[in-house]
């Protein structure tokens, strides 16, 4: 305690230096590292080193490839279905009613599709149906207003209810998408897959099936009526036989004419080069050259094979065509009654700053009710002219002198006419027969793009990105642990060894 009061100042003189010598013992506590020797250390392990680089770049290339190839599988098939009528834009089917889309995924159409595909796989049909999807396209119009009203949200920040008052339209277009990975169970983890060529075949087909129940459901052309046999048959006289033999030819040029097969009248066979505009061409030649001729002359010349029975005949035909006027007449003067006291409904209309206005609508029972008034007069007009024409036989036909070589005449003539009836029957049935039958009038309802196999390729730029910077952080990793190495044996060297030779450098300086 004395010797440490002796070392204490009692007193500090004014201005008087005081000098404080610390002592630290150079010897305890000291480490340097050398960076230089830490280089060594990793040297002398470079070949072992050189593996591990080489196993960490290898795990970093091929984790990213297997996580590729664990992960569920998402590569579908789609296809453009597109419905040519007028009526698809407004969601309706041909006949129109509303459209239902969805009997695309019906059993029918996919068992249909599934039997002519002839899978490798046993594919469920409640699996199919799960992995079917149907968008409908907006049209264009459309699209382009819902991109300027999102703008003007985005840039204004109104109200999402813009979007409520864009009025909706569609073009009668649908992307039907197949995606892989099939199931009963949407959480199953086993899966049935195919592959590319299957999907794009499959989808194919459904559309395919689609559009042949379209044109069996909807199909709008139909064969023409055949009353050949009438012409043939020799119970009928021959002004009757004229008579029929007149009816299938205005029946025919009728079927050639309609205005409801559009384009297909023009439409040219690949038989024979005619079209329904030269078939019915041919037809009105016959008609006026031969039929009207022929029934000119019987008509004329009070020709017959049994004036009695044929005179009988057209007065039962008369006797029920004046029953079938009558009811005409009684339904014309029925609905007449209808018409005149239906009395119209009336509303009350009101506007802002006036007086509300009465006024009256049409119902639809009124509009029937003149559509039907409209027949009534067509079937009168029609049954008239019936019995005028009948009345005239029976009266033309009341004194005949009919000699045989007239009927030899008039039976060869027939005997041709029938031919010819024959064959223009036979080149309108076969030239309608070609149309049904061409896949040009079968994809008049329907036409598709074919499918398009969108497939995760395992060389994807993803997959190969990721792989190469897993390789990149694999050596990164490597040469870390071996820089991490060589530090910790510099760590473990024996300071005292470093401070022996640096007081041998000061001695010998």
């Amino acid at each position: 305690m004395t010797e440490i009061n002796k070392n204490v100042l009692t007193e500090i003189g004014q201005n008087q230096k005081v000098e404080v010598v610390v002592k630290r013992d150079s010897e305890t506590g000291e480490r340097e590292i050398d960076l230089v020797r830490v280089f060594s250390n990793m040297g002398k392990k470079r070949r072992i080193y050189a593996w591990l680089i080489i196993a960490c770049m290898l795990i970093g290339l091929a984790a990213p490839l297997l996580m590729a190839e664990l992960k569920d599988r998402t590569e579908n098939v789609s296809v453009v279905i597109s419905l040519l009528y007028p009526e698809a834009k407004n969601q309706l089917a041909p006949d129109g009613k509303s459209l239902d889309m969805n009997y695309l995924k019906s059993s029918y159409i996919l068992q249909r599709a599934i039997k002519k595909t002839q899978l490798s796989e046993n594919l469920p049909i409640s699996a199919l149906e799960r992995n079917i999807t149907i968008e409908e396209l907006l049209s264009d119009a459309t699209r382009q207003k819902l991109e300027v009203v999102e703008k003007v949200i985005d840039e204004t920040s109104k109200d999402y209810e813009e979007v409520l008052n864009v009025d909706y339209t569609y073009e009668g277009k649908y992307i039907v998408t197949l995606s892989n990975g099939f199931s009963t169970d949407p959480e199953a983890k086993n899966k049935t897959y195919l592959n590319g060529t299957e999907m794009t075949s499959l989808l194919n087909n459904i559309a395919e099936a689609y559009n042949e129940y379209f044109y069996e459901t909807y199909l709008t052309m139909k064969l023409p009526d055949n009353t050949l046999a009438s012409i043939e048959s020799t119970d009928l006289d021959y002004i009757e036989r004229l008579d029929e033999a007149a009816d299938l030819l205005n029946s025919l040029s009728k079927y050639c004419t309609d205005s409801s097969k559009g384009i297909y009248r023009s439409y040219r066979s690949k038989l024979d080069g005619m079209s329904f505009n030269d078939i019915n061409a041919c037809i009105s030649l016959i008609k006026d050259i031969d039929v009207d001729y022929l029934s000119g002359y019987v008509f004329n010349n009070s020709i017959t094979r049994d004036k009695q029975a044929m005179i009988t005949k057209y007065n039962y035909k008369l006797k029920n065509l004046d029953r079938d006027f009558d009811v005409v007449l009684g339904n014309i003067k029925n609905v007449e009654g209808l018409i005149s006291e239906y009395k119209n409904k009336k509303i009350e209309v009101s506007l802002a700053g006036q007086e509300s206005k009465t006024s009256s609508t049409v119902t639809d029972y009124y509009n029937e009710l003149v559509m039907n008034q409209a027949q009534n007069y067509a079937d009168k007009a029609s049954l008239g002219e019936k019995i005028a024409n009948i009345r005239d036989k029976i009266s033309g036909y009341t004194v005949t002198n009919t000699s045989t070589a007239q009927k030899d005449y008039v039976q060869n003539e027939l005997t041709y006419l029938v031919d010819v009836c024959n064959i223009l029957y036979q080149v309108t049935e076969d030239h309608a027969k070609e149309i049904l039958e061409s896949d040009f009038y079968k994809n008049s309802y329907i036409s598709y793009i074919g499918a398009q196999y969108l497939k995760d390729s395992f060389f994807s730029a993803s997959n190969i990105k990721k792989a190469v910077i897993g390789m990149a952080v694999g050596a990164f990793l490597a040469v870390v642990i071996w820089g991490m190495d060589g530090l910790i044996e510099e760590f473990k060297r024996d300071p005292s060894i470093n401070n022996g030779k640096k007081r041998e450098e000061e001695a010998n300086a």
